[in-house]
């Protein structure tokens, strides 16, 4: 197991000597649900409507203790936190380095005051109350993975790299390599769920890349992509769910006309509630 760690904007908040965490409650709240069920008129109870989560938040409780020069190292260390985090014009990355050895990473603001509580001579407490506005961490690293090209569709992808995400994910890019018409992908983790579907030609040596984190669709190959032409039935361009303990999320590629070289890539960051 490695040492848990914390940093904002590459400072670290846990060099174990001078400034650590001090305890763990508050870290690990997940986002609330946002979104309510429809009533209808003399209708026994309610029509159910997919939710979505709000923003996140979670709370750093660190502790700052004296070196060999005394109180004025405590001193020096809050100001140097202060010059870290009180910065109300930004958002700020926190990074988390986990137990395990992943590396997870937020997008941050510091709300509330900043209150130490002074333990005499030997140090302070004080604790950080962020609110994350996009509300999931993501992974500090991107996977990669792809179908075999030319396998007859459906191409079916199991994206075991993405097995431990804990969020829905949006920031993930698909690369859809023809000849294929009309493809479509599909999120199949939990049986049918959300697609896009482009309704146009990817000849053989072109690509089309469907970003989801941009909204932006850009073509290789000397394919000029129709923004038009793509459809979703979600409320993102495809916003995989997670998967299940055992089983990793799935996608699966459909069309006609394809050929050797028809594949599907899936590149981006993995989702976590905390």
């Amino acid at each position: 197991m490695a040492r848990e760690r914390w940093l904002v904007d590459g400072y670290d908040l846990t060099d174990g000597l001078v400034r650590d965490v001090e305890y763990r409650a508050g870290l690990t709240g997940t986002p609330a649900v946002v979104g309510a069920n429809a009533t209808v008129p003399n209708r026994i109870g309610e029509l159910w409507r997919p939710k979505h989560h709000g923003p996140g938040k979670f709370t750093l409780a660190l502790w700052l203790a004296p070196t060999k020069g005394g109180w004025q190292d405590v001193e020096a260390a809050w100001d140097d936190l202060l010059r870290v985090v009180a910065r109300p014009h930004r958002l700020l990355t926190f990074e988390r380095h986990t137990a395990a050895g992943q590396v997870r990473r937020c997008e941050g603001e510091v709300l509330s005051a900043l209150t130490p509580t002074p333990l005499g001579q030997s140090g302070m407490r004080v604790s950080l109350e962020v609110n994350v506005p996009a509300g999931y961490w993501v992974s500090a690293d991107t996977s990669t993975q792809a179908t075999a090209p030319g396998t007859p569709v459906p191409q079916d992808l199991a994206l075991t790299e993405f097995a431990d995400a804990t969020a829905p994910m949006e920031q993930l890019a698909y690369l859809l390599s023809g000849p294929i018409t009309a493809p479509t992908v599909t999120d199949t983790t939990d049986g049918t769920g959300d697609s896009f579907t482009y309704t146009g030609q990817i000849g053989a040596g072109q690509t089309l890349t469907v970003d989801a984190a941009t909204w932006q669709l850009t073509g290789g190959g000397g394919f000029v992509p129709d923004p038009g032409r793509l459809t979703n039935t979600g409320p993102a361009f495809l916003r995989l769910a997670p998967g299940r303990p055992g089983k990793p999320p799935s996608v699966r590629l459909t069309g006609t006309n394809t050929g050797p070289t028809t594949q599907l890539t899936v590149t981006g960051r993995r989702a976590y509630l905390t």
